[in-house]
């Protein structure tokens, strides 16, 4: 019994969260998608399965630009909202954003990328000479859209999700993000994979893996085991109200 606690204080000692060394990545692969893997994996929103599935629906060649536009368009679509809503484009938002973007954690690399990009349209907005149509008819609605301003709003409303997105408590962000991000990831592995259904591989090139997969499973097993089947407390237990006198000599 002795040795079997110490086996598990053992395995608890290395068992630990998801890690970024227990991915392993073809140099070859996107760094858009890698970054996103890398995030949902290290905070637990896909395990070990769901990379071996999504690696196989990576056929060779690789086409980067492809998967690249498939994430970005399910980027811009996001909660797309059809009817338009007034968002502010103003230097405080842009600082606003840069701030709430540089305290964005490391284990959300995917999320730091994006963000970045957000903030650097809305930059592109601030110096857009459409910009100052644009407020003049938020404050006139009766105002004529001309075609540019028509283009300019819709850079915006492709936008909001995320200017809204970043403006939340972080705490309230992260998880808004990932949930976010995992449904992107969802949708492209889904359209993967209807790719790979009708492609005849040549070779069998492994894009994504998992270092030492048995270990590592073993090791969540561990964590199962020793919280989640501790044993009850005995009902009947008592505590004693005087503790033994200490023994100064264990011989």
């Amino acid at each position: 019994m002795r040795l079997l606690i110490i086996l598990l204080i053992t395995f608890k000692i290395f068992a630990s969260e998801p890690t970024q060394q227990e991915l392993k990545f073809s140099p070859s692969l996107s760094p858009m998608l890698k970054n996103l893997v890398t995030e949902l994996y290290l905070n637990s929103k896909i395990n070990q399965e769901y990379i071996i599935g999504l690696s196989k629906n990576l056929t060779s060649p690789l086409d980067n630009d492809f998967i690249e536009l498939m994430i970005l368009n399910s980027i811009l679509n996001t909660k797309l909202n059809k009817q338009y809503e007034h968002v502010n484009i103003s230097q405080a938002l842009y600082n606003e954003l840069d701030q709430n973007i540089k305290s964005i954690e490391v284990n959300l690399p995917f999320s730091k990328t994006i963000s970045a990009k957000i903030l650097k349209d809305i930059g592109e907005l601030l110096t857009n000479r459409n910009l100052r149509e644009y407020n003049a008819y938020i404050k006139n609605r009766d105002l004529k859209v001309s075609p540019e301003l028509k283009a300019f709003m819709n850079r915006i409303s492709y936008l909001q999700y995320w200017i809204d997105t970043l403006r939340k408590p972080s705490s309230v962000r992260n998880v808004t993000l990932l949930k976010t991000n995992l449904e992107i990831l969802n949708s492209l592995n889904r359209n993967l994979s209807i790719t790979a259904a009708t492609y005849k591989k040549d070779n069998d090139i492994s894009y994504i893996s998992i270092n030492d997969i048995d270990l590592i499973k073993a090791r969540r097993q561990v964590d199962k085991l020793l919280f989640n089947n501790a044993p009850d407390k005995d009902p009947d237990y008592k505590a004693p109200q005087e503790l033994p006198e200490p023994v100064e000599n264990w011989e």
